[in-house]
């Protein structure tokens, strides 16, 4: 028997209906605090050692006695248990259970273990299990999950993708840890201990718990995080492409010439978005295909070759209202300014007559 106090809940393994009720247990703290501390034997003198011998132990409270049983149910069962009501407190599923898209899914058992829990795109539901063991955990979607706490030991990945999660602090245990597009995420707790993290899209996640535990990658394009704790050493990724701490948290100290030189196309791809298009073409400036002008000036088509992969061809324009200058990358066979703006409004180039462009 155990009891776990976490986020203000009381998680308490159901006995088992064939078990006879244990003892109870004695809380080791308390009965420590409470023995005298033994004399030492004082081993220069001869004769026997007596033995140190303590007094009554004060009486122990016992321990709150098991009330729920877990039952056992098939998939099938388990669905129409949960959608008739009222949720049972604990609940055995013999297989997979998949309750995407369950409006009527309000609530989930405290204690469940199955193989797989699916949840996605469930509009009302806001609690997972405070206890769940399973394989894999999916509640992608979910938006009134605002808060996970209790304890998740899933072998194999939890997917939280798109959830509405903004505060997780459970005890938590898996390979795999999705939290990509969890745009309201703020906390993160220490509880965490996974191989792969996946943090993309979480703009509101400041900083990771010191505590959080992450052994192998750590995925945090559009994250938030401006840096992390020493004790985290995971490989970072960006956009799934290995990259280096200056990268992901220093990008104003890259330069377009890094981009240009950086052979594998895929990382000059991430580089360049980094960076952005404004500050590449500064650095490098490119070859001027072709040029006119429009109400707010002069406007530029330039080229810029790669190594390995297709040419960047971008169009330099200025907003006539506050004079800005904006670059817009346009595919590589178009060869007049004209063309490049009208792309970018998604019409042909005889179709784009503006009246008048502010």
């Amino acid at each position: 028997m155990f009891r776990v106090q976490s986020g203000g809940r009381v998680i308490a393994r159901p006995q088992k209906p064939e078990r006879e009720p244990e003892a109870p247990t004695v809380a080791p703290a308390k009965a420590s605090a409470a023995l005298p501390q033994p004399v030492p034997l004082d081993t220069s003198q001869s004769g026997p050692r007596v033995p140190v011998r303590y007094p009554s132990l004060p009486p122990i409270a016992p321990a709150t006695p098991q009330t729920a049983t877990p039952r056992t149910v098939t998939p099938d069962e388990a669905r129409e248990l949960l959608r008739r009501g009222p949720v049972p407190a604990a609940l055995t599923v013999s297989g997979p259970l998949n309750l995407s898209g369950a409006a009527w899914l309000r609530a989930l058992p405290d204690w469940l273990r199955c193989t797989v829990l699916t949840v996605d795109d469930c509009p009302n539901l806001s609690a997972l299990p405070t206890d769940l063991h399973a394989e894999r955990l999916s509640a992608r979607r979910t938006l009134a999950l605002h808060e996970i706490d209790g304890r998740l030991g899933v072998r194999d990945s939890i997917n939280l993708n798109g959830s509405g999660v903004r505060v997780l602090s459970a005890d938590l245990r898996a390979t795999r840890l999705s939290l990509a597009g969890c745009r309201d995420l703020r906390v993160l707790g220490g509880g965490v201990s996974v191989a792969h993290l996946d943090v993309s899209g979480c703009a509101a996640l400041a900083a990771l718990h010191p505590d959080a535990h992450i052994t192998q990658t750590l995925e945090l394009a559009g994250s938030g995080l401006t840096a992390l704790p020493p004790s985290i050493r995971a490989g970072l990724r960006w956009s799934g492409v290995p990259v280096d701490a200056r990268f992901a948290f220093a990008p104003d100290t890259l330069t377009g010439h890094e981009v240009l030189n950086t052979r594998n196309a895929q990382r000059r791809r991430v580089l360049l978005d980094r960076i952005g298009l404004d500050r590449f073409l500064q650095d490098v400036g490119g070859l001027i295909l072709h040029r006119d002008r429009d109400a707010g000036g002069e406007r530029q088509l330039v080229h810029v070759p790669f190594d390995n992969d297709e040419p960047l061809v971008a169009v330099l324009v200025r907003c006539p209202s506050t004079g800005g200058r904006y670059a817009l990358r346009v595919p590589p066979h178009i060869r007049t300014c004209a063309a490049a703006v009208a792309w970018t409004a998604g019409l042909e180039p005889d179709d784009y007559q503006p009246v008048r462009e502010t």
